[in-house]
């Protein structure tokens, strides 16, 4: 298979076709694990990105919240943002259990989760509720993957807040509702995923360390985003999506 990540950038106008066309479920060996230890950033690097990106999400789910069209919608989105806020504030206690202060940890990140952020920005309601669905979906999964090569003692908590928790189902019941409701909203948010999924890989590629041998990170690479890919494919078949 191609380098995926190489060519993510060129393969913007290639996001709005089917993931399928790009990574079939055949193509994923669901028996690869790979060691990240080489890839794995300092348990700093790791806690500042993590508690950044979980603020994000909170924000996020806030901000769907708000622009919700009824009680039942807040607070299922309520209780979402919530659940993310205090995945945030546990790292945030361990950043200071460690002597740190939290805004030096978290400001390296801020420019490119920021810039994250503008571009999945967005005022139409049920794409605001697909970004909190999708997002800490890919984020959550793919740093508790991470944490299992951070060199620190910490490393299994963090996996464990992560994989808490997260709202996440009555949050898919919501889309899967308005989506039933509206037969316009499937094919707007299908083509909503795709461009989401490749702007959140390029976040998490980030996070990682590399060597001099582009070769041999790709290698070490590829399986773990396979496994990101098919992971999404299957949120977007369960919400009768096409990924």
């Amino acid at each position: 298979m191609i380098s995926w990540f190489q060519s993510l950038r060129k393969q913007k106008d290639a996001l709005s076709k089917p993931l399928r066309k790009m990574l079939s479920r055949d193509d994923v060996d669901e028996t690869t694990k790979v060691a990240l230890e080489d890839l794995a950033p300092s348990i700093r690097h790791y806690l500042g990105l993590v508690a950044y990106l979980q603020l994000e999400v909170f924000e996020a789910a806030s901000r769907a919240m708000a622009a919700a069209p009824n009680l039942a919608a807040k607070e299922t989105l309520s209780t979402a943002a919530g659940l993310a806020l205090a995945k945030h504030q546990a790292f945030i206690e361990e950043i200071r259990k460690r002597g740190l202060e939290p805004e030096s940890v978290m400001r390296p990140f801020t420019p490119s989760i920021d810039e994250y952020i503008e571009r999945i920005e967005t005022g139409d309601w049920i794409e605001m509720v697909l970004n909190v669905y999708l997002v800490s979906g890919i984020f959550d999964a793919f740093f508790a993957e991470l944490a299992d090569g951070v060199k620190d003692s910490y490393a299994k908590e963090a996996k464990e807040v992560l994989a808490g928790d997260t709202g996440r189902d009555q949050v898919a019941e919501l889309l899967s509702a308005t989506i039933a409701s509206d037969a316009t909203v499937g094919d707007r948010l299908a083509l909503w995923g795709r461009r989401l999924v490749g702007d959140s890989l390029l976040i998490a590629r980030s996070a990682l360390v590399l060597s001099d041998n582009p070769t041999d990170d790709n290698q070490k690479i590829e399986p773990v985003f396979s496994e990101l890919i098919a992971t999404h494919i299957r949120r977007m078949d369960a919400l009768g999506l096409t990924a």
